[in-house]
């Protein structure tokens, strides 16, 4: 959780005219422009001046450091020094953090304020890091806390009086005539001299009522804590982070190119209490909603919707600092140790197991713990978020194509992957049907439920269509999820090639995200199944205009040539791919394809060299053990042809069956003997133990000498798919 109770953003419009107008400068020259009217009103803004404050590690031990505070700040610093906030330059723009921000740097700030600003000019002030009153004064108004205050007695020094700050604000905007803005995020939870008697709230509740004539924006309602996270903005505060995303415009609702205070309101409050539920934090706004705060910079606008376009949605842990200390103070040891108990085991990824030891025994007795009321819905939404993380960052890294990701042996991706749907449903429940990520909790759930049987084992109808069913439950969840779509499109091309609807479900995968190459890179291999070189080429030339540069895409490639015949460019392709990754990766399944290059040139030593190298780097990997099998047999050590084909057919047994792999393959062995007959009831037995996968049986290289023998071939087929030969 974010250390902090409320933060307060202030915009002050002390003449009653200019409650009307655009606050926020955002000009084409550098602190000064005319804004734009609004209701038929106009106001001229000659300069803008700024002053942006942020504290998170203070000096003094004895007040709790903030984890955001100054990141939060330089974000708003940055937005002044953009097109759409200003283009403020050193001139106008003073920038004080931690360290830097001592009450002396301070005071001398708002000093420079009062000598540059003149009539008509802009002024915002920024303070974003601890307000606390003294618990033996508990009714004067308290204080903002500089980087150098002290723990205790605030009138020491170090703290600026919340009077001291009323009355430089009032002398900006009264004696010099200026428009003045105050955001203040200054109330936060920690162990601060007035924690005893809610200081921060009480400063918070002060800051609010200080001044007349104001539009004001709040972070919360009081009593409710502004929540923090990594998910925003690589770790900032929710309500600062969609604050100033709705300023740069995404809260533009009506496209105008203004973003006044009703749409700012709304966006913030809209996206802040859905993102940190089930955490309540609603923020609140008062004022007059048609003035308007600023101006919309279009380009600026494009960019970063462009960025989240590319976002995943995810929850992230927070912290409760300061709040918990308070908390577990109340409460008796027993309780202690299995709060504490709970947090390791959330840290240990200890969820479900084992029964009596883990986080779901210790949550469900800390939830009915009356005295942890406080805590409740922190614990509910960190525990749902470290369910949910690892399958987070497994989407991600899939979106990614990460090329350590796409290492994994099927039987490794199986054993991280075997718990994510049970998690996943438990952290939707967690959250509840009213949460903004449950649905997409939901589709996770059921992508990893279909993800083993589409693309970690060997395939048969029945596991095909299984797959789909997950998948399409997925979808009904969240209709544009690339990861579903992609698994529609390789279940429907590459095992019941039908092909229509692959390249269907691979364009919707592809719109839904388009710098991701898989969708397209399948659809090439799919199409270079059926001997389709020249549609094959097309998806290719297109993902080379994605990423030209990415392994995928030159595996990709070297499977064209390999198929094509053309072994020494396939062969150099996978060479550079091995040189990166250097002779330990596999993708797609490019270091397998090297080897068959060099069994299929008859370079059986380079073969068993490299493929005894994968196999001491993954033992795991099925495919590894299948090549080195074939090389046995292609050499007549039979014995260890088998062993090998014994291995792929334990290896890929979770999701296929033993028999079927394990005799399909023998007829390798069978045939390099020439013992047809052998060959032929070993097939048979496949067919027999639920191998239907009649189209690959049709192109597969290892049963070329079987389907020579034309009636015999044709009776086998037509036993086992009568449906085939109406």
């Amino acid at each position: 959780m974010k250390n902090q109770i409320l933060i307060f953003a202030f915009v002050f419009l002390v003449e009653a005219i200019f409650a009307q107008q655009p606050v926020f400068n955002l000009n084409s020259e550098k602190g000064a422009t005319p804004i734009s009217v609004v209701s038929g009103q106009r106001s001229v803004v000659n300069s803008t001046y700024a002053v942006v404050v942020g504290i998170s590690d203070y000096q003094d031990p004895g007040i709790t450091d903030l984890r955001f505070a100054d990141k939060d700040a330089e974000a708003f610093a940055n937005y002044l020094r953009s097109n759409a906030g200003g283009k403020l330059d050193n001139d106008h723009l003073k920038v004080l953090l931690n360290e830097k921000a001592t009450v002396a740097q301070f005071a001398m700030a708002l000093d420079w304020l009062m000598e540059v600003v003149k009539e008509n000019d802009q002024v915002i002030l920024y303070f974003s890091g601890h307000g606390d009153v003294e618990k033996k004064t508990i009714t004067q108004p308290g204080y903002l806390l500089c980087w150098d205050a002290p723990s205790r007695v605030y009138l020491a020094g170090g703290a600026l009086a919340l009077p001291m700050f009323q009355d430089i604000i009032s002398t900006l905007s009264t004696q010099n005539k200026a428009k003045v803005v105050v955001i203040t995020d200054a109330c936060r939870s920690g162990k601060l001299a007035g924690s005893s008697v809610g200081g921060s709230q009480i400063t918070g509740a002060n800051l609010a009522k200080q001044y007349a004539n104001e539009i004001k924006i709040l972070s919360c309602q009081p009593n409710e804590y502004s929540i923090e996270g990594e998910q925003w903005g690589g770790g900032r505060g929710a309500f600062s982070y969609h604050l100033i995303d709705a300023l740069y415009g995404l809260a533009d609702n009506n496209n105008d190119l203004i973003v006044n205070l009703q749409e700012a309101g709304r966006y913030i409050e809209d996206h802040v209490s859905a993102e940190v539920a089930p955490i309540s934090q609603l923020p609140m706004v008062l004022g007059n909603r048609a003035g308007a705060l600023s101006k919309v910079d279009s380009k600026m606008l494009a960019s970063i919707k462009s960025g989240k376009s590319t976002q995943m949605s995810s929850i992230s842990s927070i912290d409760s600092r300061g709040m918990e200390d308070e908390v577990m103070a109340t409460v008796d040891s027993s309780v202690r140790l299995t709060y504490k108990l709970f947090k390791q085991a959330l840290k240990d990824k200890m969820f479900l197991e084992p029964v009596n030891a883990c986080a779901e025994k210790y949550y469900s007795q800390l939830i009915n713990e009356p005295k942890l009321e406080q805590l409740h819905s922190t614990m509910r939404r960190n525990y749902a978020a470290a369910l949910q993380d690892d399958a987070q960052q497994a989407v991600n890294k899939y979106l990614k194509t990460d090329k350590f990701e796409f290492s994994l042996s099927p039987k490794k991706r199986i054993e991280n992957y075997n718990n994510f749907p049970q998690h996943l449903e438990r952290a939707a429940q967690l959250l509840g049907k009213q949460h903004y990520l449950y649905r997409n909790l939901q589709a996770r759930r059921f992508y990893f439920e279909g993800f083993p049987l589409a693309f970690t084992g060997g395939y048969n109808r029945s596991s095909a269509e299984q797959a789909l069913s997950y998948f399409k439950q997925a979808l009904e969840w969240q209709p544009d999820m690339p990861t579903a779509l992609l698994g529609m499109s390789w279940i429907f091309g590459s095992q019941l090639h039908q092909l229509d609807s692959a390249e269907l479900y691979a364009h919707k995968a592809t719109a839904a995200a388009p710098s991701w190459v898989l969708p397209y890179v399948y659809m090439a291999e799919n199409f270079l199944l059926l001997k389709k070189y020249e549609k094959a080429k097309q998806f290719l030339e297109i993902v080379d205009q994605i990423d030209s540069s990415s392994l995928h895409v030159w595996g990709a490639w070297a499977t064209y040539y390999f198929n094509k015949k053309e072994f020494s460019e396939a062969e150099r392709r996978l060479n550079k791919i091995v040189t990166i990754m250097d002779g330990s990766f596999c993708l797609p399944c490019s270091q397998t394809l090297l080897t068959e290059i060099y069994f299929l040139s008859g370079r059986m030593t380079e073969a068993e060299v490299l493929l005894k190298k994968l196999i001491e780097h993954d033992s795991t990997h099925y495919s590894y053990h299948l090549m080195l099998g074939r090389v046995f047999a292609a050499t007549s050590r039979y014995s260890e042809a088998e062993q090998e084909f014994k291995k792929v057919a334990i290896l890929a047994s979770e999701y296929t069956n033993y028999d079927d792999l394990y005799y399909y393959n023998m007829v390798i062995v069978y045939n390099a003997q020439n013992q047809m007959d052998k060959a032929f009831q070993s097939l048979e037995k496949s067919l027999m133990a639920g191998n239907d996968d009649f189209y690959y049986m049709q192109e597969d290289s290892d049963l070329a000498p079987l389907r020579k023998q034309t009636e015999r071939w044709n009776a086998l087929m037509k036993k086992y798919f009568p449906e085939k030969f109406k």
